[in-house]
């Protein structure tokens, strides 16, 4: 089959492989470079490749068949909890056949369980309860037990959507380009949406348990918690916990709509999101630093800031997209497309296409400067962040170009700026 109309992705079937082993790389070596000897230790720095292979305890010693149990444990003890904690029901967007899935939303209390639970141990039995010693010390294990789970659920979706019938996301005929970036749009189990649960839950859910282990870890070696790292952890914790008491609104964001299920999602959400998000706590364990009152209040600003942009435009595109004719939204106007799309020109999508990338950039420095600078790993998320952001609001453009043709020109005229405004 030729590539999809809008061009291969991610450098096309060469890119999808090159992306496949070196995300997981860059995963595993990030553990090794960030240590007690700096974040990059001063080793590193000297012989890089030296460096990471003198550390490297091979497969045995980055393997452990009880550390993996535990975490395909995890992940199903939340599919468990899916089924058995209740919640609402509520439908996604319309599909290209014209149909709206149905979800059940009990992300939220899946979410208070697991903490709940955490946080009565370790109010019973201190920062010595084992569970975050055991996290600190078989990080290294559970990564790679996140990444033998990530392998063949990607597998599974692929291979399912074959018989399924289901709508598909990505049909190049290649395999490692449709493996990579999911073939099946909503690859389900019954009523498990596959994605959705990935996108939210088992990666999400142990990120902040991550960064409360490094805490856990601080007092335990260095005989106090900083500011810094207090901060850091209820910043990721408050960001976790908005996403899933806000979890329908996952529905409309564009991993939902229109990406496919495979292993760039399966991988980024499993491994890569919980064990490189949580670096900045990792290096704070390691390398205690204090902000002070005028750094604190600093950096809150950055959050506030970043996160009532990021929160109220997502929550403007949500319930328009869910509601277009809602009396709450009658100040908003739009664009009608020949698609039947409504594409909105005022409100906060009036002043740029993509302002709520700009509101989640600015919370990514405030996770970052807390950790002061003495290195720039710890600073990687906020790199990183600024070339995915750029990345998919590339993705995206392409894809609505093609999508309205002359309507995304009309609209590109009325909203000029990308993210923004004024600037880019």
């Amino acid at each position: 089959m030729p590539p999809p109309a809008h061009g291969y992705e991610f450098g096309g079937p060469l890119g999808a492989f090159a992306i496949s082993l070196s995300a997981p790389a860059i995963t595993y070596a990030f553990y090794f470079i960030c240590s007690e000897d700096g974040c990059p230790s001063s080793s590193f720095l000297r012989d890089p490749v030296g460096n990471i292979a003198s550390k490297w305890p091979g497969l045995s010693g980055a393997f452990d068949w009880d550390v993996t149990k535990h975490y395909f444990l995890w992940y199903l003890a939340l599919v468990a909890m899916y089924f058995v904690l209740p919640g609402k029901t509520g439908e996604g967007v319309v599909l290209s056949n014209g149909k709206r899935l149905k979800y059940k939303f009990n992300g939220y209390a899946s979410m208070l369980t697991v903490w709940g639970y955490c946080g009565f141990m370790t109010f019973k039995e201190g920062f010595g309860w084992p569970l975050w010693a055991y996290l600190w010390d078989n990080q290294l294990q559970l990564m790679t037990g996140a990444l033998i789970f990530s392998i063949p659920l990607a597998f599974y979706c692929y291979i399912s959507s074959l018989f399924t019938g289901e709508l598909l996301a990505n049909n190049t005929g290649n395999f490692i380009y449709d493996w990579f970036l999911g073939r099946p749009l909503n690859p389900r189990i019954g009523r498990l949406d596959l994605k959705v649960f990935s996108e939210l839950r088992p990666g999400m859910i142990l990120w902040p348990i991550l960064n409360f282990a490094s805490l856990a870890h601080q007092y335990s070696t260095h005989g106090k918690i900083t500011d810094s790292m207090i901060l850091v952890n209820f910043f990721h914790l408050w960001y976790v916990y908005d996403a899933l008491h806000n979890e329908p609104a996952v529905l409309t964001t564009m991993d939902v709509t229109t990406d496919g299920f495979g292993f760039m999602l399966s991988f980024g959400d499993l491994m890569w999101l919980p064990f490189n998000y949580s670096i900045q706590c990792r290096y704070l364990a390691m390398h205690p630093f204090e902000l002070g009152p005028l750094g604190v209040a600093g950096v809150l600003a950055v959050q506030g800031l970043g996160y009532w942009i990021f929160r109220e435009a997502n929550r403007e595109k949500h319930e328009f997209r869910s509601d277009p004719n809602d009396p709450r939204l009658a100040h908003i106007k739009y664009i009608e497309t020949k698609s039947g799309s409504r594409l909105m020109i005022t409100g906060w999508w009036g002043i740029a296409r993509h302002i709520n990338y700009m509101g989640d950039w600015i919370m990514a420095w405030a996770w970052c400067l807390p950790t002061g600078y003495r290195g720039p790993l710890s600073y990687f998320y906020v790199v990183y962040f600024a070339i995915l952001l750029l990345h998919r609001e590339r993705r995206d453009e392409a894809k609505c170009k093609l999508k309205y043709g002359a309507d995304w020109k009309r609209y590109t005229d009325l909203v000029p700026s990308r993210i923004i405004p004024g600037i880019y």
